[in-house]
């Protein structure tokens, strides 16, 4: 009878010690799925490029930008709900999910040829230090209403990333005139450029990156009406 009281005992135990990690388990799934606040997560690895830790803050220019990109064919073909456009699923994948790749994909794309215009040395010439300066002013005043104060990084940061950008630039040139090709095939998704990125070491924390809500960092959206053009009402 003890024995039996006791196989009892040992199995309720069990079945707590379970349940115990099934909800612990629960807990880790649904807070990994949870959307990120981007200002708080601002100072967090989101890349990391041949050894080189590159934090959320730094992506936040190419974030914006590709923000106000998809926001202005937005405004143009569902001017009533611009969310409504983030939704539509084209060319096999959601315009909101393009626009997250290709923000990433600029991202990497210009560090690393960032990395190399600085092991070779290149610099800015004067007339290049002006076109960049102009390609600030331009960013200000390209942005859409409410994307400057709704930034989740400091100016400082937008201008250093177009400055690695212009920089990231003049290398991309120098190597497409050295090889022979079009500037086009080394960019981000050019492809000469994605035969070079699968030579680097790379690796992207997704476990960051898959909660970030690109489309709602600098922009603010309400409830949809429809997803893929057909309606949610």
């Amino acid at each position: 009878m003890k024995k039996i009281k006791k196989d009892a005992a040992v199995k309720t135990l069990l079945l707590i010690v379970l349940g115990a990690a099934i909800v612990a388990a629960g807990f880790s799934i649904s807070q990994s799925r949870k959307e990120a606040d981007f200002r708080e997560c601002a100072k967090e690895t989101v890349f990391t490029l041949n050894g080189e830790e590159v934090p959320l803050e730094e992506i936040a220019f190419y974030v914006a930008y590709e923000e106000r990109v998809v926001e202005e064919q937005a405004m143009i073909y569902y001017p009533e709900n611009t969310r409504d456009y983030w939704n539509l699923h084209v060319d096999g994948t959601f315009v909101q999910l393009k626009a997250k790749e290709a923000a990433l994909g600029m991202a990497v794309h210009d560090r690393l040829f960032y990395q190399k215009a600085c092991q070779e040395g290149l610099a800015l010439d004067s007339e290049e230090q002006r076109a960049c300066e102009n390609a600030v002013t331009d960013f200000w005043m390209d942005l859409l209403d409410g994307q400057q104060e709704n930034l989740p990084v400091s100016d400082e940061y937008i201008v250093e990333a177009i400055r690695r950008a212009a920089l990231a630039q003049k290398y991309q040139q120098e190597l497409a005139e050295k090889e022979g090709v079009s500037f086009a095939s080394y960019n981000w998704d050019g492809s000469r450029y994605e035969a070079l990125e699968e030579e680097q070491d790379l690796e992207i924390r997704t476990s960051l990156w898959d909660r970030i809500n690109v489309g709602n960092v600098t922009l603010r959206h309400g409830s949809a009406d429809a997803v893929n053009g057909r309606s949610l009402k």
